[in-house]
């Protein structure tokens, strides 16, 4: 699989954006392989796991993305950035990085582990419980990077007026019972 390839997906002719070994993200295309965004201001991708597309997609051929679609959809950034597995987002009040490095590492994780971002710009999009999106948070500097504790120190703080300790979970079907 490469940038910009073309499959048959879900009876849809699509074209790759971005992909690693957990998720391929994708847009739709003409029969042209166009994509049809031009008018479009905000973006939005179709997203699956990468073994599923892998067993249900039909490859049709390649075509590189130019210049101006890789400067648009960025697939040079990862996908995911500092995901890690046995911690969640928390409204406890950090007064300084010292206490983010803290409890992460009450959580098991190592300093050494959080990533940066070659970027000097990026829109953090806090979410609440009930998975609705809240304001976009833009985020810059005058380097071209963005120093990973400070990110996530950031981005704790922009979560953070959407986290209810007492409903520790994101559902919106937290209402219905025996998961129906």
């Amino acid at each position: 699989m490469r940038l910009g390839d073309i499959y048959n997906f879900t009876d849809n002719r699509i074209r790759i954006i971005m992909f690693d070994d957990l998720e391929v993200f994708y847009m739709l295309v003409d029969n042209d392989n166009i994509f049809n965004w031009e008018k479009i201001k905000t973006l939005s991708y179709y997203r699956v796991q990468r073994y599923f597309f892998d067993n249900n997609s039909n490859f049709i051929g390649s075509k590189n993305l130019s210049e101006q679609e890789l400067e648009i959809h960025r697939p040079d950034l990862p996908l995911r950035l500092n995901c890690f597995k046995d911690i969640f987002w928390t409204n406890d009040i950090f007064n300084k990085l010292d206490d983010l490095e803290s409890y992460l590492k009450l959580a098991g994780i190592s300093i050494d582990k959080i990533i940066g971002l070659n970027n000097n710009r990026i829109i953090i999009s806090p979410t609440s419980q009930l998975i609705s999106s809240k304001q976009t948070v833009l985020l810059e500097n005058n380097q071209d990077l963005i120093d990973g504790k400070d990110l996530l120190y950031k981005c704790f703080e922009i979560q953070k007026p959407y986290i209810k300790k007492d409903k520790p979970y994101f559902s919106r079907f937290r209402l219905i019972p025996d998961g129906r």
